[in-house]
């Protein structure tokens, strides 16, 4: 056991007192992490710590139904996402609907993201080796950082597509009015620089195509439900981010329908466009906020303060309520504080370490068998919790 000066995190029983008002009753038994999108907060619960099988069986137990459910739920979007893809492609073209053609692309990004989180998954609940002696779980981080790029990139390919139909829908209805005040204003915005991408169709849209979108909406909304039961029970932040992914392009396939049947309504309006330019303000968004957590992963940045405090609430009941003074030359395994508590999120498990000033006479066996009690303890009450660090200290009346 060695001796420590207090550093700024205080301990424990400094804040006992207020910490109780603080902290909130649910999170006793209970307590949780939380997801933040642009839909609201969705929450993270802690570690069960399934066994998988190996490597090389992982795919075929999933397609038999034998395999984990992170696994068979990423691969049942996966083959929804191949059938969505190529249905919405070929329909896109032949119905001549660029929004059609532009989500089918968008559903393209999240085959690409099915295959990182079904890879990423099954390699971060893989045991830990001698090359990762802390385990995978920062795999299953790199895999949301992953597929928040592609929602990034997804979402910057969607909005330049639709500038540039804007700007082309812009200049035909500039090119059709009489000379006036709004004919120049739409020649001036018109005017701006557009690289030419390809042949611009100018067929009229078939409103079928409608059809092929309120599909997509309903079977991608579908995929976010049941992704996101499965991310929530198996508190799995890549499985929620690939949740999240089905939304999207839930909402750019609903961009698309709205546009269509707009675009069949009233066609002299450029609704397809701009539909198609605020969809990718919102997946630029998701992408960003799920690239700003996983960063935080991947930089070792603290656990929330409410997580924090949570876990602070879990040792409470560990510390003697005797005065330290009193107990403190005793050889009775008493914990007297808990100080320097500090804890970082690694994909869906969390570590944490701690100092526990105990009395200075007590044995190595005594500060084991303390340290199991609070392994003990924390991981019972938070199941996230992979490893906890103790650091024992003795008493001083500095304390």
């Amino acid at each position: 056991m060695s001796s420590s000066t207090q550093n700024h995190n205080g301990s424990l029983r400094q804040r006992q007192g207020n910490g109780r008002a603080a902290a909130h009753d649910h999170e006793d038994d209970h307590t949780h992490s939380h997801s933040h999108s642009i839909f609201g907060h969705s929450h993270s619960h802690g570690d069960h710590g399934h066994s998988h099988a190996q490597d090389a069986e992982k795919i075929i137990a999933a397609l038999k139904g034998s395999g984990d459910r992170g696994s068979q739920i990423t691969l049942v979007g996966l083959f929804a996402n191949i059938g969505l893809t190529a249905t919405k492609g070929v329909a896109g073209w032949y119905l001549h609907s660029a929004s059609l053609l532009a989500d089918a692309g968008h559903s393209l990004s999240d085959l690409l993201g099915d295959f990182v989180t079904l890879f990423c998954w099954r390699l971060s609940r893989k045991p830990s080796s001698q090359r990762y002696p802390y385990g995978f779980a920062k795999f299953e981080t790199l895999g949301t950082t992953t597929i928040s790029i592609l929602l990034i990139g997804g979402a910057l390919g969607i909005g330049f597509h639709s500038y540039h139909l804007l700007m082309v829908a812009l200049a035909d209805s500039a090119a059709h009015l009489s000379p006036g005040p709004l004919q120049e204003i739409l020649q001036a915005v018109s005017s701006a620089p557009v690289p030419q991408i390809g042949h611009v169709h100018a067929h009229g849209v078939d409103p079928n195509a409608a059809w092929f979108a309120a599909v997509s909406v309903v079977a991608k909304e579908w995929l976010y439900r049941i992704t996101k039961t499965v991310a929530d029970e198996e508190r799995s932040p890549v499985l929620l981010a690939n949740a999240i992914h089905h939304r999207s392009d839930a909402y750019s396939s609903l961009v698309a329908f709205f546009a269509i049947v707009g675009t069949w309504l009233f066609p002299a309006f450029p609704l397809d466009p701009i539909g198609g330019l605020v969809v990718s303000l919102v997946i630029l968004r998701q992408g960003y906020e799920l690239l700003k957590g996983a960063w935080g992963d991947l930089t070792d940045a603290s656990v929330s303060p409410r997580t924090h405090a949570s876990i602070e609430k879990i040792l409470q009941p560990l510390i003697t309520k005797e005065s330290p003074a009193t107990v403190a030359h005793s050889s009775k395994p008493t914990i007297l504080d808990i100080s320097h508590l500090r804890a970082r999120q690694a994909g869906s498990t969390i570590f944490v370490d701690l100092t526990a000033v105990v009395p200075g006479s007590i044995t190595v066996d005594q500060a084991h068998a303390l340290d199991a009690r609070i392994q003990e303890l924390v991981k019972e009450k938070k199941k996230e919790v992979a490893e906890v660090r103790v650091k024992f200290e003795p008493w001083h009346s500095s304390h």
